[in-house]
């Protein structure tokens, strides 16, 4: 009988290939745990920057409704309130009625103008071309402004849509107003079925955008884009103005 044939070398080999097996078997096992494990750390830390983003955000949108609160509450004080206390005044040590009436009367524009910051009306019944060119309306004593108008989508934003652009074109303008300099401001809006598309452009200073900071307005700019499911993107150049672009995919619609 040949060595080969003998059954004990026979089960030696059977020994050693079954032992190679199973070591390879737990190599294998401990290096597909090992990878499993680092995409696991991964993972968890990834969920937890985004958890920490989250929060970050959750805390800027709650500290900028309390800065509106704020606001809102020092226009009636200082603004509206004032005015009505000039009028009860004047009106106790005795005026003409068209005196009175003509403060009467700032004083409800002035009412208007905070109620309207607040919630523009007939937002739910106005299109947001409208409600964007109602906006700039103010500003047109302000700056040169040429809105630009491109919408055949049939269907309007929702609501809860529409008061956030809103807020971006109120946020945008006021920073122009406050930071840029600038002479004339372009706003174009694009609406189709497939995109909308909202670009904001002034003629200021410009800035270098390598230093732009996160702060309050960029950190609410963030907020209000990953509602409306949009990306948002700052150009900038020094002495040659700024341009802000809003962009989304209306699949599924906002």
């Amino acid at each position: 009988m040949e060595k080969w044939q003998d059954p004990q070398v026979i089960a030696f080999w059977i020994a050693i290939i079954i032992v190679f097996i199973v070591t390879l078997l737990f190599f294998v096992v401990k290096i597909l745990h090992a990878g499993y494990k680092r995409m696991t750390e991964a993972n968890l830390r990834e969920t937890q920057l985004l958890l920490d983003h989250q929060k970050k955000l959750l805390e800027t949108n709650l500290y900028a409704q309390e800065k509106e609160r704020m606001r809102v509450a020092g226009d009636l004080h200082d603004s509206l309130i004032g005015k009505l206390v000039v009028v009860k005044m004047k009106s106790q040590i005795g005026v003409t009625l068209t005196e009175l009436d003509t403060m009467l009367e700032e004083s409800i524009t002035e009412a208007r103008r905070i109620s309207h910051d607040l919630t523009p009306p007939l937002l739910g019944y106005s299109r947001i071309d409208e409600l964007i060119e109602d906006i700039l309306a103010p500003w047109r004593d302000k700056f040169e402004m040429n809105y630009k108008k491109d919408v055949t989508n049939s269907q309007d934003l929702p609501s809860e849509a529409k008061i956030q652009v809103i807020r971006v074109v109120q946020e945008l303008i006021v920073n122009i107003n406050k930071h840029a300099q600038a002479k004339a401001v372009s706003v174009h809006l694009r609406y189709s079925d497939r995109y909308f598309t909202l670009a904001v452009k002034d003629n200021g200073k410009g800035f270098d955008t390598s230093l732009l900071k996160k702060g309050l307005g960029l950190s609410n700019m963030e907020l209000r884009m990953q509602y409306l499911n949009a990306s948002h993107k700052v150009k900038s150049v020094p002495g040659k103005g700024t341009t802000t672009i809003i962009a989304t995919i209306i699949n599924p619609p906002l």
